[in-house]
């Protein structure tokens, strides 16, 4: 009734989307896929590292294979909020791979 699941898709197509915007190009980024809120960006290094930088800038994530950042924001996540996900890991990750 709250419309969740579709804010999800809604939601989580627009932080691929700026992702894949902020990031094109950019050398070590090797794939950035997901379906919902759940949203993966591989990268070519191990970036374990990322998870203490990112908390460091208030933001949450997790690394799983070594070498991919996990993503799984709430189901409530605002237009506010992708975007601002956005700008800070997108810095985060041109950060880590310079």
């Amino acid at each position: 009734s709250e419309g969740l699941l579709a804010n999800a898709a809604r939601q989580g197509e627009a932080i691929m989307q700026g992702l894949a915007r902020e990031l094109s190009g950019v050398a070590g980024v090797k794939e950035i896929r997901g379906k919902g809120l759940m949203i993966g960006v591989e990268l070519d290094r191990p970036c374990g590292e990322l998870v203490t930088r990112a908390l460091e800038r208030g933001l949450l994530i997790n690394v799983t294979a070594e070498r991919v950042v996990r993503l799984l924001p709430a189901l409530v996540f605002t237009d506010k909020d992708a975007q601002e996900l956005v700008s800070i890991l997108s810095t985060l990750i041109r950060e880590f791979l310079a």
